[in-house]
């Protein structure tokens, strides 16, 4: 990528976050919001600077990020392989399409508190939440992944004598990863907006916590920090995310994130 490509394309990723950083400063000086409930940009870098130097801030930016990956990575262990499976099995779809058809538009936040009865305040409550959210757009994007893969493939793996069994790991699998990590990063999505939600019910930890005890007590620059805090981790994950999909993907010879 030459120079100019690669400032064109910071330029398309700084200027938009400028705009918005101006609009979010000029709302309260034009009285269209409250300046005590809508800090300014720079009362949120300060705020963001005195939390930087606490141990217990990254403490808790540390226990949303484990808690977060890891219900991500348990709904891609259960949603990867039932997704693949419901593929091709008209069985197994027929049991499980109508559970997943139903359950998909249910908000899980409002199985936290339940879900906190059963396991008591901590990660494991929020654990499960999370998963309970990520694995039915990884069962999704997996099960339309492999159902589109090019029939060509399948003939050919078939007409040379492939078991239906090295179908699915050699052709079908490989053929699906791009729908299955996009998938997992729009799975990534849901996991940060879950895990800060029943942190703010069902945690002792972790910035969904922070961010509910600062609004309580009306320190809304300190929440607006937390905020801008995790929004910035969530970022640096996806790009990781990318990078990697990138990486599994370079033998397709394209690119696969373009946001």
């Amino acid at each position: 990528m030459s120079i100019a490509s690669r400032a064109k394309k910071v330029a398309s990723f700084v200027l938009p976050l400028m705009i918005w950083v101006g609009v979010w400063a000029a709302l309260p000086h034009l009285n269209l919001i409250d300046p005590s409930f809508l800090p300014s940009p720079t009362a949120v870098v300060i705020a963001l600077e005195k939390l930087a130097v606490q141990l217990s801030f990254y403490q808790d930016l540390g226990a949303t990020v484990y808690r977060s990956i890891a219900g991500l990575v348990l709904g891609m262990v259960i949603g990867v392989p039932l997704g693949a499976w419901m593929a091709v099995s008209p069985r197994a779809e027929g049991f499980f399409g109508p559970i997943v058809k139903s359950t998909y538009s249910l908000p899980k936040t409002a199985l936290v508190p339940l879900l906190m009865l059963w396991f008591g305040i901590g990660s494991t409550t929020s654990i499960l939440a999370i998963t309970l959210s990520t694995v039915l757009p990884m069962i999704i994007y997996t099960y339309h992944a492999v159902q589109d893969t090019p029939r060509i493939l399948l003939w050919s793996a078939r007409c040379m004598g492939t078991s239906p069994r090295d179908v699915m790991r050699l052709v079908q699998l490989p053929a699906s990863m791009h729908g299955i990590l996009t998938g997992a990063r729009i799975a990534l999505g849901f996991s940060f907006v879950i895990a800060v939600a029943a942190e703010m019910i069902a945690a002792k930890v972790g910035i969904g916590k922070l961010i509910f005890m600062f609004g309580e007590n009306g320190a809304y620059d300190y929440m607006f920090a937390a905020v801008v805090a995790i929004v910035a981790v969530a970022c640096l994950v996806d790009a990781l995310l990318v990078m990697l999909t990138d990486y599994l993907l370079r033998w397709q010879g394209r690119s696969n994130a373009e946001i």
